[in-house]
């Protein structure tokens, strides 16, 4: 390779891996670079471009969570709901669920979702961690989507010990007292048992580091995060962003009701200028 050549790749590779993209992502979305993603690693590695491997995003490492959360007391909600009993379901496609929480300055979290057949990440911010908050947030999803789309979904929604998912009567029974969802608790102190939403948590704090403070964080610049973070190429679906999974699988009619919007590949930004940009 001439040292034109490398310094023309260098100028495509150098400004998205600043952007958070990471090599498996800059490869798919640019065959024309004719180069392996090992080739790409090692070019990083032996400092031949000017991105050096400091500047790669994390690697995805699963750590036992520390419970920081209020865990349900009450265990009678979890009789015909444990992960034993969703394990029975051998379903091969489903939901999970969390909450993220602020830094100590604000109460406000952000309730997630992570559809495991398209890895979709969606994401709302709630004033309080609590019950009726993650009530509100479902019945305007219901809302959004219509009962039937909602169900499609969210059918069966896997999630942990948190106390604010400590009333799952009042999530699986929708507006008109049709049952919408059914909610199965994992064991205690194993996140790792929703593994998926985990790895899009890791994504998201790519863009809102640990001690960030949602207290100025809007509705509109979740959803900004969210496309990002769905609009990123993944292996495990062929090189397709979860988007265009979605999109497959459910239509263009539910990505909008979700106001989900695809990211041109090269905009993808995986980093916290994502959102000081759009303020």
């Amino acid at each position: 390779m001439t040292k034109h050549e490398l310094r023309q790749k260098d100028m495509l590779i150098t400004p998205l891996i600043y952007q958070g993209q990471s090599p498996y992502q800059i490869i798919t979305n640019h065959p024309e670079l004719d180069m392996s993603v090992r080739t790409l690693y090692s070019y990083l590695n032996d400092g031949v471009l000017t991105a050096r491997n400091v500047d790669l995003k994390r690697k995805v490492k699963f750590k036992p969570r520390k419970v920081h959360k209020t865990q349900i007391k009450d265990r009678t909600v979890f009789q015909g709901r444990m992960f034993s009993d969703f394990q029975k379901l051998e379903l091969d496609h489903f939901a999970e669920m969390d909450t993220v929480h602020s830094s100590q300055e604000s109460k406000r979290v952000i309730l997630t979702f992570f559809l495991t057949r398209e890895k979709l990440f969606l994401a709302f911010i709630m004033n309080r961690c609590t019950k009726g908050a993650v009530r509100l947030i479902f019945d305007k999803l219901e809302h959004q989507l219509g009962t039937y789309d909602f169900l499609t979904l969210f059918n069966t929604i896997l999630t942990d010990r948190g106390s604010e998912f400590g009333d799952p009567d009042s999530l699986e029974t929708g507006i008109d007292a049709i049952i919408r969802s059914s909610i199965y608790f994992c064991d205690p102190m194993r996140s790792g048992q929703k593994g998926g939403i985990e790895q899009a948590h890791t994504m998201l704090r790519m863009v809102l580091p640990k001690k960030t403070s949602f207290e100025f964080l809007t509705q509109w610049d979740l959803r900004t995060i969210v496309d990002h973070i769905n609009s990123t190429p993944r292996e495990i679906l062929g090189g397709r962003t979860p988007y265009d999974a979605a999109l497959e699988n459910y239509g263009i009619d539910i990505l909008k009701a979700l106001q989900l919007k695809p990211i041109p590949p090269d905009e993808v930004n995986l980093t916290p200028k994502l959102i000081r940009f759009n303020h």
